[in-house]
């Protein structure tokens, strides 16, 4: 089997799109082709021109040709170079190709991802509704949206505040009310968690983490800029609840010294910030072997949410719920009608297929009318 060609499309945005995010709001669809008709498929970040500059003038050029049922191989030629290829592309752009190669080696193989990574401590997976963009909302409209999830079967929960780590404790009176109104709605055996995404100084996050404590939290992710490794560690140990970060780091190693350094109680991996799957499954590794606890990044709904999943599974210890979002993709049926047999959560649950790959085929018809560019 040999890689023929490979595609970057935009998807149409979700309906409500504000006009000022349509040109960047839709999700980008990365397909690998080969001789034998496999494709496989994935997710790409949200820039276009930057998505295929890279496909297009660097990596087609390198990859057409060569065996795709050897992502391992390709991973490392892609983000560390052999010979006199020296590469290094950006972890989010190998993290793509990573997790199609996979896809088309589950499909060759004629094996779910889970299985190709040793098997499935379990297929029925609990999610957890994550909402965000909490710095523009007031506490009654976060409610609203963590209702509507409670509505459709879920169980546990995350808000977020989007605020990022320019926005250095800009607002932390009413990121609490925004918890606190959502923690005291919900029944109290109903995990809520909360998301700084990077939003704090470490005395604000400690005051914060305390107060979140008083009331209930399941765990408190992002307290701090991703950067500052020593902060997070004094916020770490002046907490009893449950820290949780990683979601930006780029490869096992900077995962392994964000443990050494901060030892954050919860490492959560993004499949594509990574770098795929095989890099994905490192961090996994070593989170074993450190006895830490794994919750993976993925606010999504689509490929890259079932490759995280599929690997995911293979924990035995990742016992946790999985984060699930619609609010970058749409709502859940929407995006069900791109595939041919889609896997949707029932009542908060999502449960994989023993299909190959990823477990996913487009509804060919349906992508090329969803498809904007």
């Amino acid at each position: 089997m040999k890689i023929t060609d490979i595609k970057v499309n935009r998807l149409k945005p979700p309906e409500g799109t504000p006009e000022s995010f349509v040109g960047t709001a839709g999700r980008l669809i990365v397909r690998i082709f080969t001789d034998e008709g496999v494709v496989g498929i994935a997710e790409g970040s949200r820039n276009l021109g930057v998505m295929r500059a890279y496909v297009d003038d660097l990596i087609k050029p390198l990859l057409v040709g060569m065996d795709p049922v050897q992502p391992r191989k390709i991973w490392e030629l892609l983000t560390l170079g052999t010979g006199e290829r020296a590469t290094r592309f950006p972890s989010q752009i190998v993290g793509t190709i990573d997790v199609a190669l996979w896809d088309i080696a589950g499909k060759a193989a004629g094996l779910p991802l889970y299985s190709m990574f040793g098997g499935a401590a379990r297929t029925e997976i609990p999610l957890y509704w994550s909402r965000g963009s909490g710095w523009r909302k007031q506490p009654e409209e976060m409610l609203e949206e963590v209702q509507e999830g409670f509505e459709k079967g879920y169980r546990s929960f995350k808000i977020r505040m989007d605020w990022r780590d320019y926005r250095q404790d800009a607002d932390p009176a009413k990121d609490f009310a925004i918890f606190k109104k959502v923690r005291e709605w919900l029944p109290d055996d109903v995990p809520l968690s909360f998301d700084a995404n990077c939003a704090y100084s470490v005395p604000t996050a400690i005051e914060q983490g305390r107060r979140f404590e008083e009331l209930g939290i399941a765990h408190f992710e992002e307290p701090l800029p991703q950067y500052d490794l020593r902060g997070l560690r004094q916020v770490v140990d002046a907490l009893d609840c449950a820290v949780s970060t990683g979601e930006q780091e780029i490869s096992a190693w900077r995962f392994r010294d964000l443990m050494d350094l901060a030892n954050p109680d919860i490492l959560q991996p993004d499949v594509l910030n990574v770098g795929g799957l095989s890099e994905m499954v490192r961090v996994y590794e070593m989170a074993v072997a450190n006895n830490k606890i794994v919750m993976p990044h993925s606010p999504s709904i689509g490929a890259n949410s079932m490759a995280s999943l599929q690997l995911y599974a293979t924990v035995t210890n990742a016992v946790r719920p999985h984060e699930f979002s619609e609010e970058f993709t749409g709502p859940v049926d929407r995006v069900a009608e791109l595939f041919v047999e889609p896997i949707i959560p029932e009542n908060g649950t999502i449960t994989l297929s023993d299909r190959p790959g990823l477990g996913l085929e487009f509804d060919e018809k349906a992508l090329v009318k969803a498809i904007a560019e």
